[in-house]
């Protein structure tokens, strides 16, 4: 019993931490200044993929303190110029990944489990800074593979 406290503890403590680090305002666009005017780069490996490939994305944290993130993602298509959200319909573990200042994080994702249709996307994060919700994005392109 002495050694499943601890560790139900962190499990319950984590998503506490990454609730409360997530009740932050954000702005109308999904974005807001950032402290110092510093902020957060999410970074592609390429900017053209076909439908089996794995993406990595990179979360880089040039913020003068700690970024909060986790697994999950946005995707969005552009359709007749207006960017449309496309269901994620993947389970993510919901962990918090703490990026120190200057560091970067990085994250797969398969795309054949997404299965998109060629077209022109946008990957979005939700990473939170302090009490700032920033929706850090990159777009790419899906070719016929």
């Amino acid at each position: 019993m002495r050694k499943v406290l601890p560790v139900l503890l962190v499990v319950l403590l984590i998503p506490l931490g990454y609730y409360i680090a997530s009740s932050g305002e954000s702005g109308s666009d999904g974005a807001r200044n950032l402290p110092n005017g510093e902020g957060i780069v999410l970074k592609l490996d390429k900017s053209s993929y076909t439908p089996s490939d794995v993406m990595t994305l990179t979360v880089i944290n040039n913020a003068n303190t700690n970024a909060t993130t986790s697994y999950p993602i946005s995707l969005y298509r552009l359709e007749n110029g207006e960017w449309k959200e496309v269901p994620v319909d993947l389970m993510f573990i919901e962990v918090a990944v703490v990026i120190k200042p200057g560091e970067k994080w990085e994250q797969r994702v398969k795309l054949s489990d997404l299965g998109l249709e060629p077209g022109h996307y946008r990957v979005v994060k939700t990473v939170i800074l302090e009490n700032v919700t920033v929706k850090a994005g990159a777009e790419f392109d899906v070719v016929s593979g």
